[in-house]
């Protein structure tokens, strides 16, 4: 099980933290406005500060470096305390490196973009998830931030809590949050110089030793028009997630696996499902901090449901497959 979580989970965690928003008005003006900004400033600014990341009652203290220029966007993320760890981006190109030999999973703020890439575009509506509002200024890394709430309108999703530096939108404090409005996990500038200058030598990795090359899942979630292959089932999922991708792969047994990925445009979660000979069993759900992964067996099959939601997403997902609550799709 926990090596199913390490390689396949990567894919869902990947694709983290793309964006919904639903508003009205002067205020779905007010909020697009800054998301529009946001989004221009996490990939067009050239910028390296110093982040703290606190998650399942951990503290971890990272460095980014990011450049954009003619060639595209290059980044480097690394810790400086705790397990040592290297993240390189080129593009959409990612390289993840470890030192010495034993299987790492990757968090998901560790894996492609640190930060989230918003497309705000993404589920604009009544039918959206989410209802968006723009808060109060705070003060974060010695800069003056506007503070944008994200509200999950039900259990299935969480939220998130946004703080745009007033003068370009750059982020520089994003929070995880669930349908109470608790911090579940947070991301945090201590330190940034916005337009920094950065040399080639400060985005080479400097681990050597084990490492993952990956090629990052934002674009199927961004665009919401990735090519899906067919598929066997057609799984009953909450309102607003659809599938925004789809493969099949070979484990480390050699058997065939089927990966399923959906979102709904700021949350997603994977299904994979392999053959497995026995009776019907149900593992039930097992958290990873906000990850949470739920496996049950039925009908000659196991099926996996993993993804940075809340327990309500996967265990719903997961029932309606062991209960035989799914379509099957012709090829």
């Amino acid at each position: 099980m926990r090596e199913l979580i390490s390689r396949r989970g990567l894919s869902v965690l990947l694709a983290g933290f793309a964006l919904a928003a639903a508003t009205t008005g002067w205020a779905e003006d007010s909020v697009r406005n800054w998301l529009d900004r946001m989004s221009r400033a996490v990939e067009t600014l050239d910028y390296k500060g110093t982040l703290v990341h606190v998650h399942n009652g951990q503290v971890d203290t990272l460095k980014i470096v990011h450049r954009a220029d003619d060639s595209g966007v290059r980044q480097r993320i690394y810790s400086i305390d705790g397990a040592r760890r290297e993240v390189i981006r080129s593009g959409d190109s990612v390289r993840c490196f470890f030192p010495g030999d034993e299987p790492t999973m990757l968090e998901s703020q560790l894996a492609g973009r640190l930060m989230p890439a918003l497309p705000v575009s993404r589920l604009l509506g009544p039918d959206s998830g989410y209802q968006m509002t723009l808060g109060d200024t705070e003060r974060v890394a010695g800069m003056t931030a506007r503070v944008v709430n994200i509200q999950p309108r039900d259990a299935y999703r969480y939220g998130s809590r946004l703080w745009l530096e007033e003068r370009t939108g750059m982020l520089l404090r994003y929070a995880l949050v669930d349908h109470d409005g608790n911090r579940i996990q947070q991301l945090s500038f201590t330190a940034i110089e916005l337009g920094a200058k950065i040399s080639d030598a400060e985005l080479e990795p400097e681990l050597s030793g084990r490492h993952f090359a990956i090629r990052s899942a934002d674009e199927a979630l961004r665009s919401g028009s990735a090519p899906v292959t067919p598929i066997s089932v057609q799984p009953q999922v909450p309102s607003g997630f659809r599938l925004v991708n789809a493969g099949r792969g070979h484990g480390t047994d050699g058997n065939e696996f089927e990966h399923l990925l959906f979102s709904d445009g700021l949350s997603s979660f994977s299904i994979y499902i392999e053959p497995a000979a026995g009776k019907s069993t149900d593992a039930g759900i097992e958290a990873l901090g906000p990850v949470h992964v739920y496996t049950t067996r039925s009908t000659g099959y196991q099926y996996t449901v993993i993804g940075e939601v809340p327990a309500e997403t996967v265990g719903y997902v997961g029932r309606q497959l062991r209960h035989g609550g799914r379509q099957s799709v012709r090829h």
